[in-house]
């Protein structure tokens, strides 16, 4: 009974990420603490825990520990990290951590990335792809304010129409084809273009905790489109 209280009070601490890994792509950091595996504490070893992720069929919502604050974020397969095992007791807090403020088993979660620039402006993106972009490519540029893609794609379209009503046609399906099946990707270059970096990666129920929660884990950034009050900045 007591190894198993003591084998309950044990977490994995990051202390080191290998490049171009999954965690590396996710923006873990060392020093996080992973705290939970689906909503459960996550009281293994690394050996048991690096097996548990490599037999994941579906994606895992893993929970994050950092600086106080905890974040979910979707995982499968193997994270390409090194873990030390430490005690509850090097967690500050810990026992107010409650399991069920960590995670809604009922909820349905959305996997968001934020990109942030030099001037801590954010930029919000929810990978789940929407079906404005296969239905009207130009709307969803507008929507995402894809100026550029948006004036290129209008001279296609006007060229094509004055070619022949069926060539444009023919290109509508084609560019609503393309733009649908990657609009996630289109969206990740065109900021990396316009010089924001991805922050941080993780899942939440809508647009509105993300931006709360990326407000608790940096109170210094501000979003476009923000459900937020401004960042209260010192001066």
């Amino acid at each position: 009974m007591d190894n198993q209280e003591n084998l309950e009070k044990k977490f994995l601490k990051i202390t080191s990420i290998r490049t171009s890994s999954r965690a590396y792509q996710m923006k873990l950091k060392e020093d996080d603490i992973i705290l939970c595996l689906d909503g459960e504490f996550m009281n293994l070893s690394y050996e048991v825990f690096s097996k548990k992720l490599n037999d994941i069929d579906n994606k895992s919502i893993l929970t994050i520990l950092r600086g106080g604050i905890h974040f979910n974020t979707y995982v499968y397969g193997s994270l390409g990290v090194i873990c030390e095992q430490i005690n509850d007791n090097q967690i500050p807090d810990i026992d107010k951590i409650d399991l069920k403020t960590i995670m809604d088993v009922n909820a349905l979660y959305q996997q968001y990335e934020i990109y942030k620039n030099m001037g801590n402006v954010c930029i919000l993106l929810n990978t789940v792809p929407t079906i404005l972009a296969s239905l009207a490519p130009p709307l969803w540029m507008i929507q995402n304010r894809l100026w550029m893609l948006f004036g290129i794609s209008m001279v296609y379209y006007s060229i094509l129409l004055i070619i022949s009503p069926w060539l444009l046609c023919i290109g509508w399906v084609l560019k609503s084809w393309y733009v649908g099946n990657n609009q996630i990707e289109i969206l990740q270059y065109f900021y990396r273009f316009n010089n924001y970096k991805l922050w941080l990666s993780f899942c939440e129920i809508n647009d509105q905790k993300a931006q709360e929660l990326a407000r608790q884990i940096d109170n210094k950034i501000d979003f476009d489109f923000s459900y937020l009050e401004p960042a209260v900045i010192e001066i």
